[in-house]
């Protein structure tokens, strides 16, 4: 199955309509980022159109800001409890008032709705969002997602409504726009952009990419590689978050690999569906086949490809001997992008049942895009199949939100690779971290006592990876703080980290970073506490969304006669979506959208 592409959207006449472009402008700095990204929508047509567009961001994304731009007024958005912010929406739609609702409709997705945009009219839709980015061994990835790939399964089912499910075409017109600046000692890193040709002006202090030609096609996702500058390790930030003093610690630790690789019980899945096609097939073939050439006589071992549904290697584990490896390598020769959808509920299930040893960890290797909608009974299953899951995820739309959860929830790790990565060397160096020595204890060990620390409880670390910890003082803490892990083998590793002085902290990472650090507490199983929390630090999530109103100072609105009460139509960018209203006949109020 092919990506999508960017696409066009047509009224019911053949008029292009409301999306016109997408304009993103980012600043990284450190490991935090700030983006800024301005929709253009404009009304062919002749009658008031509502549009609903569905779109991709960061996992970690914390949405700053919502603002309207229309006739030369400024409007910003109000975070509210989910049901009062749908119920300001729709009373403004009733009465004829231009609204913006913006939802959050999944892990990583986002709704907008544009409400009564009036014929002839333009509206700039502009959100702002932070992120805290993470190394990986000596790779920093700043990743824009702008699309949302099909995906397998029923999206109803995980509780997206209608008018947020996604839909796509493959003739793209509409692209997305993009000035990147890198800030500090990122800026004199070396990177890599293997998704896009990008222009770079350099000065002294700071790298600047826009893209080649002034735009691109959104038909993959916007990735940047920028490598370890020398003598980099970590950093901290220091802010005001009310009458406390906040401390962002991102410890980046090396841990010493052990002398000896233990016995090991490895299960390896691969998803060979249609979307896994061309490059991304063929790179995940060689890193297999390197794979296999790393497996010890002491390891046992099993191979699950799947698509719709599943081929085994062998219903029970295999010892690694000569025959088992010469079998393996002539079933993974053979893999192809072939097995249709990515039914991957089944193929994992397989590999657990395909065996335990006595003794050894229980690891599983997952390659595959995660473009499944249905991933919660996923995630559960593999929490109680007492396996470690290292995910990979390839492509050039991957789900992150879904290969995180399920490595966090396992206690296995995840990375993303693109096609032009490099994805074979990719794989690999994942598969090597099933075997770094497991940590004993892990704890950080400040100048004085904070009132809190989150998380309270630091879980897996593995070597080359980031671990963000915050913590609140009465007072501004001064000195260092260190992360101490003792290992299993008996190793001790300890990181020091001097704390920033608060006026060494950008005035905008200032503003932002307690609303991301209250963002990372947000608690699915504490839905009360955490709705209370978002609306105190104006944070959109699942039990808030974001409103505003422009008064149109009358009520109702003629309409034309259309045969039914909307057509949907596609978006103007890939996984987005567009609706018209239309009313029967006179002056008439607009069908509400269902909402559950």
């Amino acid at each position: 199955m092919l990506n999508v592409a960017a696409a066009v959207m047509e009224s019911v006449g053949g008029e292009q309509i409301a999306l016109e472009s997408v304009d993103v402008k980012a600043t990284l700095q450190g490991l935090f980022s700030e983006v800024t990204m301005t929709q253009v929508y404009r009304n062919l047509e002749s009658v008031n159109i509502e549009a609903v567009y569905t779109f991709p961001l960061p996992l970690d994304a914390v949405l700053l800001e919502l603002t309207l731009e229309l006739n030369g007024e400024t409007l910003t958005g109000v975070v509210q409890p989910r049901a009062e912010a749908v119920e300001v929406y729709e009373e403004a739609m009733e009465e004829g008032d231009t609204a913006v609702l913006l939802e959050k409709s999944g892990p990583g997705l986002f709704t907008v709705n544009l409400g009564n945009l009036q014929a002839g009219e333009r509206a700039l839709v502009r959100f702002r969002f932070s992120q805290l980015h993470r190394w990986q061994g000596d790779t920093l990835r700043f990743q824009l997602p702008t699309t949302i790939a099909p995906r397998y399964g029923d999206p109803s089912a995980v509780g997206m409504q209608p008018h947020q499910i996604p839909e796509y075409c493959l003739n793209a017109d509409h692209g997305f726009s993009l000035q990147l600046q890198v800030l500090g000692d990122l800026s004199r890193a070396v990177y890599e952009c293997p998704t896009h040709q990008v222009s770079v002006v350099d000065t002294q202090e700071s790298r600047s990419f826009t893209l080649n030609g002034g735009s691109a096609q959104m038909d993959r996702d916007f990735v940047l590689m920028l490598r370890e500058p020398e003598g980099q390790g970590g950093e901290t930030l220091v802010v005001p978050d009310g009458d406390q003093h906040l401390v962002l610690a991102s410890f980046h630790p090396h841990l010493p690999a052990g002398e000896q690789t233990p016995p090991r019980c490895i299960k390896l899945v691969i998803d060979c569906s249609g979307s896994m096609s061309g490059d991304s097939i063929a790179q995940a073939r060689a890193a297999l086949h390197e794979i296999l050439a790393l497996l010890e006589p002491r390891d046992w071992f099993n191979i699950v490809a799947f698509g719709s549904n599943y081929r085994m290697l062998s219903e029970q584990l295999l010892p690694v001997s000569e025959n088992s490896l010469a079998m393996a390598a002539r079933f993974v020769a053979e893999l192809d992008a072939d097995m249709g959808g990515t039914k991957i509920g089944g193929a994992l299930d397989a590999a657990y049942e395909s065996g335990v040893r006595e003794g050894l960890s229980q690891d599983l290797l997952l390659i595959t895009d995660g473009e499944v909608w249905q991933h919660d009974a996923v995630v559960k299953a593999a929490h109680h199949s007492r396996h470690r899951i290292f995910t990979v995820g390839v492509g050039s739309a991957v789900s992150e939100a879904f290969l995180r959860q399920l490595a966090e929830q396992t206690g296995g790790a995840c990375e993303l690779v693109s096609p032009r990565e490099g994805m074979a060397e990719h794989i690999v160096r994942h598969f090597k971290r099933i075997d770094q020595p497991s940590a004993a204890a892990v704890k950080v060990v400040w100048p004085s006592s904070p009132t809190r620390q989150f998380p309270a409880e630091i879980g897996q670390v593995f070597a080359g990876d980031t671990l963000h910890l915050f913590a609140w003082f009465d007072a501004p803490p001064t000195g260092e703080t260190m992360l101490v892990i003792d290992a299993d083998d008996g190793q001790t590793l300890r990181q020091r980290l001097r704390i920033a002085r608060a006026n060494e902290t950008d005035e905008a990472i200032r503003a932002a970073l307690p609303r991301v650090a209250a963002s990372a507490q947000i608690d699915p199983e504490l839905p009360e506490e955490s709705k209370e929390l978002a609306v105190s630090y104006q944070l959109v999530t699942e039990q808030t969304s974001c409103v505003l109103v422009c008064p149109r100072h009358y009520q109702g609105f003629e309409a034309v006669v259309a045969g039914r009460w909307y057509t949907t139509l596609f978006a103007g960018i890939p996984g987005g979506k567009m609706r018209h209203r239309y009313g029967q006949c006179g002056p008439v109020r607009l069908k509400k959208v269902a909402r559950t």
